[in-house]
């Protein structure tokens, strides 16, 4: 066993691909199993601390160690990245209020729960496509040039992508729709990088990630919503034209956010302190 971890640690960008592909295929393959939200946030918190012992065995203690102090000025510093879900969050609320749906009496029980599960999907997500990706790629590349838009490409690709992970992409609509959500999904995965490099704390962008999620999801809150089987990333027809559109915002207002944290907050990060140290 040590010998393999040693070994582990001495292949960073192995590493990181096996933790990310474990999390990814777990997430995937055990996913139907989860049923309820309670579940599926014991589920992912306990993929969490899998993506934790990969990112362990890359960078060590030094990515955990701060993660904390600038907590408050992360969640701040992302509110702008909170227009699209607080939006949506709130069309949705008055959607079902219009159309009569139940409300739910049990809704203190509801938003406790999908707090809790929404903040296993943050620290999940942020630890893997954040954490092992950067970390791995900057730990076997350090002294490559371009290394930071290399890893910012990869974060992209990768982060935008595994949210189609099972999608049935058939037709020119559905592929558009694929485009269209592995890019503002990875535009706003971005954003969360950004800040792990300027504060390099992960649990401050796993918090802003699980709320980006658990505002979305105000709705399942509040109404007795009976939750589709189907993936609801590709639609046909009006619907299909409908999700382009929303998607399309969705870019547009991740690609501003972007823009905006680059130029007003990422001007003193020292990105050769970043590699040399980290």
């Amino acid at each position: 066993m040590k010998t393999m971890m040693d070994f582990l640690k001495r292949q960073p960008l192995l590493t990181g691909a096996i933790g990310v592909a474990f999390v990814a295929l777990s997430i995937r393959f055990l996913g139907p199993r989860m049923v309820g939200d309670f579940e599926g946030g014991v589920f992912r918190l306990a993929f969490a601390m899998a993506a934790a012992v990969f990112l362990y065995l890359i960078s060590g203690e030094k990515t955990f160690e701060k993660c904390g102090g600038t907590t408050g000025y992360v969640l701040i510093t992302l509110l702008p990245l909170m227009i699209y879900p607080i939006i949506g969050g709130v069309l949705g609320v008055i959607s079902n209020i219009q159309e009569g749906v139940p409300a739910a009496a049990d809704w203190p029980v509801r938003l406790l729960i999908l707090a809790f599960s929404y903040l296993a999907v943050g620290l999940v997500e942020e630890l893997t496509a954040r954490g092992l990706i950067n970390d791995a790629l900057l730990y076997q590349f350090r002294n490559v040039k371009h290394i930071f838009l290399i890893i910012a490409i990869a974060d992209i690709v990768v982060f935008g992508a595994v949210h189609l992970i099972g999608t049935d992409i058939s037709d020119p609509m559905g592929v558009v729709q694929a485009i269209l959500k592995t890019l503002s999904s990875g535009l706003g995965g971005l954003c969360w990088l950004f800040m792990y490099w300027k504060t390099r704390n992960l649990w401050a962008v796993a918090v802003s990630h699980g709320l980006f999620d658990f505002v979305t999801s105000l709705p399942e809150i509040f109404f007795k919503i009976e939750k589709s089987s189907e993936n609801t990333y590709v639609q046909q027809g009006t619907l299909g034209f409908a999700l382009m559109a929303v998607l399309g915002i969705d870019l547009v207002i991740n690609l501003i956010v972007v823009i905006w944290l680059w130029k007003r907050h990422m001007k003193d990060v020292d990105f050769e302190e970043i590699r040399k140290t980290w």
